[in-house]
Parts: structure tokens; C-alpha cells; sequence
């Protein structure tokens, strides 16, 4: 087998796309990353990654919260959008037609129209180079009904997609096998 050696930062994994909302009231903006993840169970903590040259950082360093915002697949425009214009010059909420909705925990609005919110209190934060890593606690993770199973997200109905190396990767193939299978 003959390997390439790549640049270095490239992802060899796909990524969550998410559209994080930042700032309160009319300061409030949002932002598309996929340096997203889980990185911890009890409490849950979400980590993202942010360029210290982004319009963003500014607010999320300012009131110490965000709100992750996971849209379907039929939303993808709206996500890239948030990821190609800065809220220095334009305001995305007004443009893309999107609602701030009120949270139960953080003054940082959570977008009405994507299904999937998660409101997050900064906990700690890691300057990592270009990028601070900002560590949130879940307060909250809120999902509409017709996504739901048994309480819990079920993969056969959420229409999302990830991240990978530039594109859009969709994930609605459907479930391959659950956590555990290799033990039968």
C-alpha cells in the first residue's frame, strides 16, 4: 500500500455542523463550526473551537455562553451562510429570516427554526494557536418531538449531515448497527 503524506491540517474524521449562536440581544450572532465535539459525559461538556479573528470570539469572550444549533438538511444553506459572512457586516438573523428564541438558561438566543438546541454556560477556556478552545457545560438540549424516540434523538428521523474536508457530507443512510453489536 502506498501512502501520501497530507498537510497537517487535514481531517481525516468527519466533523459535526453546527451553527453556534453567540452575544445577546442585538449583538447577537451566529456563527458555522465544525471543530465541535463531546468531550466529556458527566457533566456534559461541548467543546468548540474558535479563531481569535472571528467576530464571534469577541462575543462568546464577552458573556461566557453559546448555543449549539444543529440544522436538517433542507437548512443546509442557511448553515453556510452563517460560515461565509461575518456578523461585523451582516446581520445573519435578519437575513436568512431566522428567529431568536428565548432559552431557559442562557441570555445567548437559541435559532427557533433548527431543530436541535443546546444551550451552553463557558466553563473554561484553552488558547490552543489560531483557535481558543471553549469548553460549555449543557444546561439544556432541546429537540422537537417528531425527531424523538422513546426520549432520545433517533437517527432514522433527524436528516442532518457532517463535515469533511471541505463538504457537506449527508448521514441519512440510516442506522448501520448500535453501540454494542460486536459483544453478540
Amino acid at each position: 500500500m502506498t501512502k501520501e503524506t497530507l498537510s497537517k491540517g487535514t481531517t481525516t474524521f468527519p466533523m459535526p455542523a453546527a451553527v453556534i449562536s453567540v452575544g445577546v440581544g442585538d449583538d447577537a450572532n451566529l456563527i458555522t463550526l465544525a471543530y465541535v465535539g463531546k468531550v466529556c459525559l458527566d457533566p456534559p461538556i461541548i467543546a468548540i473551537g474558535i479563531n481569535t479573528k472571528r467576530h464571534s470570539f469577541k462575543l462568546i469572550n464577552n458573556h461566557d455562553e453559546f448555543v449549539l444549533n444543529y440544522p436538517m438538511r433542507d437548512q443546509l444553506k442557511e448553515m453556510d451562510y452563517c460560515g461565509t459572512r461575518s456578523g461585523r457586516n451582516v446581520n445573519k438573523w435578519e437575513q436568512l429570516g431566522l428567529t431568536k428564541e428565548k432559552g431557559k438558561f442562557v441570555q445567548v438566543p437559541l435559532v427557533k427554526e433548527f431543530p436541535w438546541n443546546m444551550e451552553c454556560k463557558v466553563i473554561n477556556k484553552l488558547e490552543l494557536g489560531s483557535h481558543v478552545c471553549f469548553f460549555g457545560k449543557v444546561l439544556a438540549v432541546h429537540c422537537e418531538k417528531k425527531y424523538l424516540k422513546n426520549n432520545s434523538i433517533d437517527p432514522d428521523r433527524l436528516d442532518t449531515f457532517a463535515y469533511l474536508s471541505g463538504n457537506y457530507i449527508g448521514l441519512k443512510s440510516g442506522i448501520l448497527e448500535s453501540h454494542g453489536f460486536s459483544l453478540k
